[in-house]
């Protein structure tokens, strides 16, 4: 049952696309802002390609 996993992957890369481009469209926002969103966006790529990756190289089974 890798289905809900996998699903959370593409989830994942798609709030770091969307946090990623909230960046680029506010640049207006202050440091700490800026900070905590950039680091929610490569946090979620990184998960993302963690289980992405891992369901292509191990199968669907694993």
């Amino acid at each position: 049952m890798r289905f809900p996993f996998t699903f959370m992957g593409v989830m994942a890369l798609g709030i770091g696309v969307w946090v990623g481009f909230y960046l680029a469209v506010h640049p207006g926002m202050d440091p700490l802002s800026e900070g905590i969103a950039a680091l929610t966006a490569v946090i979620s790529f990184g998960f993302g390609a963690y289980v992405l990756i891992r369901r292509v190289r191990r199968g669907p089974q694993h």
